[in-house]
């Protein structure tokens, strides 16, 4: 299954149009968070917003409007339980979804979506960036561009110089506050990335922690020696990599917002795999298995030149201290402890 950037990718180099659904603002209860997307075609629809009631009135909206005259539409929905009983929306809070037409012949919606992948793989600040003029006669009723720290607003932008400006060097305050002027929406949706989980070892605890990981948005990439348990029938929706032994690891783009988990089978091969790790600037480094083969690998390192201050940065045994036993329950246990040191991150 392609991410949703991929599929958006694909369709517009086949230049095929589609509507674009995001929801723009969220309180309380709901489907789903701000920011979250879909695409929605005529013969099918990519992503989620949450189902149910809402995503069908948005899907219906989609295609009965926004995909037949272009024009963008900002829709509330009250899914608070005092119109559950009328509008089939029993979530208790209410969010905005922004539902915009997205043009295959503009080579500018291209560029902004395969930068959006880019940012999102690489793990780079990055805002998606929607202009909403929804008066008579607009000029440009729905704009997209890109904002991306560093590099400034990709994608055509007919605005303010005002806004240009704070688009490019302060797009989260227009994210937090929103902004309007004359009649025209500024809308700033960051763009999320879980991260990328670069798994070494293809066993039962790996193919549990991708299940969850790939749930999580994390983009998935699974190590072994092995064609039999490194393949994309096994780890589905991950990206596998054989190699030929664990002394030749490819050089993968480790940056910032890279997760490295170390499961090789029988812990055979940690110990490489850790000291390869340990080369690398990776966010998070966490290395299976129990205290005493931990200490043993750390003694063989520290023998060799590591000190102790980098070893420590390592979290070994993985996962949060939950009884977990099952490679399900270890995998749980796992995730658990990325999604905390994800959030202090954050």
């Amino acid at each position: 299954m392609k991410s949703l950037f991929q599929e958006a990718i694909m369709l517009l180099k086949e230049k095929k149009s589609f509507s674009f659904a995001t929801i723009i603002n969220q309180d309380g209860s709901a489907p789903r968070s701000a920011g979250s997307k879909m695409l929605i075609l005529p013969e099918r629809i990519v992503e989620t917003i949450g189902g149910g009631a809402m995503e069908a009135d948005v899907i219906r909206q989609a295609r009965e409007s926004v995909y037949t005259n272009h024009e963008p539409i900002i829709k509330f929905y009250d899914l608070s339980p005092n119109e559950a009983a009328n509008s089939g929306f029993i979530c208790g809070g209410n969010c905005e979804v922004l539902i915009a037409y997205i043009d295959g012949q503009n080579s500018n919606n291209l560029k902004v979506f395969t930068e959006a992948q880019k940012a999102e793989i690489e793990g780079k600040k990055a805002w998606f960036v929607y202009v909403v003029n929804i008066s008579e006669n607009a000029i440009h009723p729905f704009q997209l561009c890109l904002s991306v720290k560093g590099e400034g607003l990709i994608g055509d932008f007919y605005g303010s110089e005002k806004f240009r400006e704070n688009l490019i060097f302060n797009p989260i305050r227009i994210a937090i506050h929103g902004e309007t002027q004359d009649g025209v929406r500024y809308i700033v949706d960051p763009i999320h990335t879980g991260g990328t989980m670069y798994l070494f070892g293809g066993g039962h605890v790996s193919l549990e922690v991708a299940k969850l990981a790939k749930r999580l948005e994390f983009r998935v990439v699974v190590i072994d020696d092995r064609e039999e348990y490194a393949n994309a029938k096994r780890f589905e929706d991950c990206e596998a990599v054989v190699i030929d032994d664990f002394n030749h690891i490819p050089e993968f783009s480790i940056n910032g917002n890279s997760y490295i988990l170390i499961i090789t089978r029988g812990h055979l091969h940690d110990k490489t795999v850790l000291s390869w790790a340990l080369s690398k600037e990776p966010f998070y480094i966490g290395m299976i298995g129990s205290l005493s083969k931990r200490d043993t690998i750390y003694q063989k390192l520290e023998e060799v030149g590591y000190e102790k201050k980098c070893l420590e940065k390592v979290h070994s045994p993985i996962g949060l201290a939950i009884g977990a036993e099952t490679p399900a329950e270890i995998a749980i246990s796992i995730m658990a402890e990325i999604i905390k040191e994800r959030t202090k991150k954050e």
